[in-house]
């Protein structure tokens, strides 16, 4: 009986996840799409990030709030960031675009998320909040 529950639970959750794939999204990056550019891990050990250049030596899960432009899309889900420091790669998932606003690699942003570091490959970030800043809004 519970093997039944499992499965069934299962098929559930896959028909959920179907049926949110065809949820239409308003907000979307309209910039261009190029190849990233390589970049150096080294670790460094930090609490609290605020630009790109720490955010690509720092450890595994720390937190990350970004101010910057989205520069270009690298695929589904990737784009490139950018800040007076540097650029990074960041996950940023559709759910997380503000709806009906569209933003280009002149629109600043402010992105909030956490750091995924890697074996053989630079760190990212995955954006868990993004907002548009205003041109010259104080922090």
């Amino acid at each position: 009986m519970r093997r039944l529950s499992t499965r069934f639970t299962l098929f559930l959750a896959s028909c959920a996840q179907a049926f949110l794939a065809f949820i239409p999204v308003q907000a979307q990056y309209v910039g261009s799409e190029t190849t990233p550019s390589p970049r150096v891990n080294v670790p460094l050990a930090a609490s609290s990030i605020s630009s790109v250049k720490e955010a690509l030596t720092a450890p595994d899960d720390t937190h990350v709030v970004l101010e910057g432009f989205i520069v270009n899309k690298l695929r589904h889900k990737h784009y490139t960031f950018s800040d007076a420091t540097g650029k990074i790669e960041i996950k940023l998932d559709d759910k997380y675009l503000p709806a009906g606003q569209t933003i280009d690699s002149k629109t600043r942003v402010r992105i909030t998320g956490e750091i995924d570091r890697h074996f053989q490959r630079p760190n990212d970030i995955e954006v868990k909040h993004i907002e548009m800043v205003q041109q010259g809004a104080v922090q």
